[in-house]
């Protein structure tokens, strides 16, 4: 984030747009109530919870082959401990390359339209959104290339995503704080 600008509604809002704007995406933030924060992005994912701060949520998703949406409903029924499975730890770094990187066809940046004029614009964009849960926020992803390396460079990963979804494929990025839970994802269906 650029100078002693603080994160509010409006530039939230701007963020989700420029980096989930016109993809098939979920993007919300919830409470963390729990001590253990599986529950809390799980209420998250199923809509259960509403953001603390009464800011926005996108959701966006393709179109499911069944006659129900999975608009409603976009990840799969989830045991808590599936979670340690199919979820791998990042480093800060690594999660805001795969923010922005999320935008792209197969979730790489260099499938971005226009990426190297957007570039900063969108670095910045995810920095602003991750900022909200501070710099002691953990972060996870299904991107199996993250499993045995944290810091990963995530801004073109060769990897495998661990479906969390009903979609083809999908990939993102939960958030943890003391106080607050993010989850950011994409989804694709063939």
């Amino acid at each position: 984030m650029k100078g002693d600008r603080v994160l509010d509604s409006a530039s939230w809002q701007a963020g989700l747009l420029e980096l989930f704007g016109g993809t098939f995406a979920f993007a919300a933030a919830g409470p963390r109530v729990h001590e253990d924060w599986r529950r809390d992005v799980q209420a998250v994912m199923t809509l259960r919870v509403k953001d603390p701060r009464t800011w926005n949520t996108l959701v966006s998703t393709p179109p499911t082959s069944g006659a129900a949406r999975a608009e409603e409903k976009p990840f799969a029924d989830l045991s808590l401990d599936e979670f340690d499975r199919l979820l791998h730890p990042v480093g800060r770094e690594s999660a805001t390359q795969l923010l922005v990187a999320l935008q792209g066809e197969f979730y790489q940046s260099a499938n971005i339209p226009d990426f190297a004029m957007r570039k900063d614009r969108l670095f910045e964009s995810a920095g602003e959104i991750l900022s909200r849960f501070g710099d002691k926020a953990d972060h996870y992803t299904n991107a199996v290339e993250a499993r045995d390396d944290p810091n990963a460079d995530l801004t073109n990963p060769d990897t495998e995503w661990n479906c969390l979804s009903e979609f083809t494929t999908d990939c993102g990025l939960v958030v943890v704080s003391d106080s607050e839970v993010g989850v950011f994802w994409a989804f694709s269906e063939d």
